[in-house]
């Protein structure tokens, strides 16, 4: 059995001959630049100085083809055109991106210092600063990277994160705080905002899967709706103010491709995942098994039927840093026991591997990985 009919099986729900293993499908189920340039030299792999960076903010890279081969990766992911650049502003002490938002670096990261819309009225909405998804240079070349693949390859093919979803972009540009509150005290806004955004993403994708939608397997759409103890609001708010968002994109994506839905979405998202399934979410990832109710034996009994868990194969947030090479095989091996009965289960770690985690232990889970991923 090849990667792409692996992968397939197993997203839907059926036993395959291994379990699939992710490395660099999308920007978050990779790893961050200093630990990729850590882990090559570790296995005496070609220095790679300047790696294909997927995400500025988190610093994560696009792996090259002979790591994912040395770790049986079963995913290619199509990137960005080389001929497009994102018109970033630089800055001493960050940079502000397309979206007029304000990076600052904090360690290995940026964080968000300036929301462009924090301080505006709706009366300003329609001048705000866009992305625009249909500057030519941001096609170029990907019909002919995905048909590659496709074609001379039996990878299975992700294109994804390309845009942010409509509540996570609205949290961005407005700041969280200001855009929670606007949902209670000027509902007109937030929606006028949130169908801003979403209009905005549709756009990139209306554009990308023109170019890819008849090559790709897996469209991965981030849109984080959770927190380290619940959603970022209520189900019902969910339900009433973004799931008929959501079903507008994911029916769009559906219109322009075969590809089976993955969403991206950190944090305890448990209480929603009945309405991402009836939306047409297919996948699920990261799968943070640190946040509430997100344990993997809960999410195999209650939704293993219905959604592929695409994560949850260390936990990055406390197990990784800190555990020891033994623990970690032995977590490893424990999730694939839990997760690969009845397929829907992809592993890959919980988030992006940190730049500060030492090469052993991420050679130590993927050898783990690869030891005990047969059926």
């Amino acid at each position: 059995m090849n990667s792409r009919e692996r992968v397939l099986k197993t997203l839907n729900h059926e036993e395959p001959d291994m379990v699939p293993i992710d490395m660099g499908s999308t920007e978050n189920t990779t790893i961050c630049r200093i630990a990729y340039i850590n882990l090559r030299e570790y296995l005496e792999m070609p220095p790679d100085p300047n790696p294909y960076i997927i995400n500025r903010m988190m610093d994560s890279v696009f792996p090259k083809e002979d790591l994912l081969e040395h770790y049986e990766i079963d995913f290619r992911a199509v990137r960005p055109s080389p001929f497009y650049e994102p018109e970033i502003t630089e800055l001493e002490e960050g940079f502000i991106d397309e979206y007029r938002i304000r990076w600052r670096k904090a360690s290995y990261y940026y964080d968000m210092v300036e929301h462009p819309l924090e301080n505006q009225t709706h009366e300003n909405l329609d001048s705000a600063v866009y992305a625009d998804p249909y500057v030519e240079g941001r096609r170029t070349g990907l019909r002919e990277q995905a048909k590659k693949f496709y074609e001379e390859t039996d990878y299975c093919i992700t294109v994804g994160h390309i845009a942010m979803g409509p509540f996570e972009m609205s949290g961005n540009m407005r700041s969280y705080t200001k855009f929670l509150m606007d949902m209670y005290v000027d509902p007109d806004y937030a929606n006028a905002l949130l169908d801003k955004n979403l209009e905005n993403t549709i756009g990139f994708w209306d554009v990308y899967l023109d170019e890819v939608g008849d090559y790709v397997q897996v469209v991965c759409q981030g849109d984080d709706l959770g927190t380290q103890i619940g959603p970022w609001i209520s189900p019902q708010m969910y339900r009433e103010w973004i799931k008929p968002r959501h079903k507008k994109l994911f029916d769009f994506i559906r219109s322009k491709t075969d590809a089976k839905i993955f969403l991206h979405s950190c944090g305890s998202v448990y209480d929603l995942i009945p309405d991402l399934i009836e939306v047409g979410v297919q996948a699920l990832s990261p799968v943070q098994v640190s946040a509430e109710k997100m344990d993997l034996e809960t999410l195999k009994k209650d939704f293993g039927k219905d959604i592929c868990f695409w994560g949850g194969g260390v936990d990055t947030q406390d197990v990784l840093p800190n555990a020891g090479l033994d623990e970690l095989k032995d977590h490893v091996k424990r999730s694939i026991d839990i997760m690969a009965p009845g397929g829907g289960f992809i592993w890959v770690p919980v988030h992006n591997i940190q730049s500060d985690i030492p090469p052993e232990k991420i050679d130590t889970v993927y050898q783990a990985v690869l030891e005990n991923r047969k059926y």
